[in-house]
């Protein structure tokens, strides 16, 4: 008998299947990503040393449960979906792999939050999303979480860092295109959606002016003293712990001015703590 999607009822009851045919396997109409970009290596890869890492999936019946009108969406004669391995699944198909192993989840499908969770961490922890599509990824999952900070808790980053990754969101179409098209490094286009598109554009290009500048000085010193580009290798220093004194002064004499000022201000919460506990001892002796 057959049931939802083609799937009999003996593959309704599979459970956690190690391998799956491509052909059962279609993409994630949530997946956040808008492009797979370059292939060739991963397809060359895969041909030559198969699939190392399980694509992680979920069953077509677990998605349309919770979302039955955008079953329509679902590639036809597919009976899971892939929630992380996008790229992986479609170097497969074009290595000319009949199977590839799998790792079945339908939990990471059971909400809406959930699928865009489980999709965005797996790409953006290993930055396959361009800066635009991890931006649209967080956005709809700031909006699932109901503010920046809830979101931040629950991916375990901080909220500062969420603003500035919304912030390219803000950018110009001419920036935007130039981010896309690595003309710009994301370091100098963040932050500046309260600035206008010429606005932008002056500040990014500030930004990049000064980073050159910075790299031009580095590269001049180098040259000038070739030494300077060689790590500096520590002596080794034997110190003589038996003498407190002496250690101390080692250690204060290779401090940065603020280091030597926040040991000394421990050492004195530690003479004040001996003097208050020998004011306390001394009525009793007497």
């Amino acid at each position: 008998m057959s049931t939802k999607h083609g799937q009999t009822r003996s593959d309704a009851s599979l459970k956690q299947p190690s391998e799956l045919p491509l052909s059962w396997i279609g993409q994630n109409p949530d997946n956040p990503r808008e492009a797979l970009r370059d292939l060739e290596p991963l397809t060359t890869s895969i041909r030559e040393i198969g699939l190392v890492n399980a694509i992680t999936v979920a069953s077509v019946d677990a998605y349309v449960n919770e979302r039955p009108s955008r079953a329509t969406e679902i590639a036809q004669g597919a009976r899971y979906i892939v929630v992380d391995g996008h790229r992986r699944l479609e170097a497969a198909r074009r290595a000319g792999l009949a199977r590839v192993r799998v790792s079945v989840d339908d939990a990471l499908v059971s909400t809406d939050r959930s699928l865009l969770e489980a999709a965005f961490v797996a790409n953006v922890h290993r930055d396959d999303m361009n800066p635009l599509e991890q931006a649209y990824a967080l956005k709809k999952l700031v909006e699932f979480y109901g503010s920046q900070n809830k979101a931040a808790k629950r991916l375990g980053i901080a909220q500062s860092t969420i603003s500035s990754k919304l912030s390219v969101l803000e950018l110009g179409p001419e920036l935007q295109a130039d981010l896309l098209a690595g003309r710009r490094k994301v370091v100098h286009v963040r932050n500046l959606s309260r600035l206008s598109p010429q606005q932008q554009k002056q500040r990014a290009d500030a930004r990049a002016a000064a980073t050159e500048s910075r790299a031009a000085e580095r590269h001049h010193a180098a040259g000038a003293n070739p030494l300077a580009a060689i790590p500096r290798q520590r002596t080794m220093l034997t110190m003589p712990w038996a003498d407190g004194v002496a250690c101390a002064e080692i250690a204060i004499s290779r401090m940065r001015p603020a280091e030597r000022a926040r040991m000394l201000r421990r050492l004195w919460q530690e003479a004040e703590k001996e003097a208050r506990a020998a004011r306390l001892v001394a009525p009793r002796r007497a």
